[in-house]
């Protein structure tokens, strides 16, 4: 059995969003096959961003659980040039996506980042929530970060958002946050 490849860092460089010197896409990719083609960008020397968590599916017939590395936002991946170049080679691509607002995309890109820095327990959402309450962080490691509660009985969730990719959740303490205008 061949060993798995080593997986490829979920940001190249290792450096902040913001501080791209060109601008921001999103390649819309064939199924699992969002690693892989991080490793083809890190292969040609192209900027990155997958953001990754820690799946643990339990292994069959033991009590043992296995941890996967998957991608937040399934089928995307974002990459920084000025005019998409030898993307469609890879044969991964299936559709590139335009960011018109690069300010508010990497803004709110950046908020993911952050959170993953912090080992902030995102999970990505499937579901479909109402509209919730508006809030700032304002306490704790994750303080400045704007996103909209979920309540959970059991927990307060932060909705993490961006534009054309998704949403993320963050579990967080109830007192850390405050109402904010639209």
């Amino acid at each position: 059995m061949t060993p798995p490849s080593p997986l490829p860092p979920t940001r190249y460089p290792d450096r902040p969003l913001d501080q791209a010197t060109e601008r921001w896409w999103v390649a819309k990719v064939k199924p699992r096959q969002e690693k892989q083609l991080a490793a083809d960008f890190l292969k040609e020397g192209i900027e990155y961003y997958l953001p990754l968590y820690e799946k643990n599916t339990p292994r069959p017939g033991t009590k043992h659980r296995r941890i996967f590395h998957v991608p937040l936002f399934p089928g995307y991946i974002s990459f920084a040039q000025n005019q998409p170049h030898d993307i469609y080679r890879t044969g991964r691509v299936v559709n590139i996506i335009e960011i018109l607002h690069q300010k508010r995309f990497v803004k709110e890109l950046s908020q993911i980042y952050y959170a993953l820095q912090g080992n902030a327990p995102l999970q990505p959402i499937t579901d479909t929530f109402a509209e919730g309450t508006l809030v700032k962080i304002i306490h704790g490691p994750f303080a400045g970060i704007v996103g909209i509660v979920d309540k959970d009985p059991a927990s307060t969730r932060l909705i993490l958002s961006v534009e054309c990719l998704g949403n993320a959740a963050l579990t967080i303490e109830r007192s850390w946050i405050r109402e904010i205008e639209a």
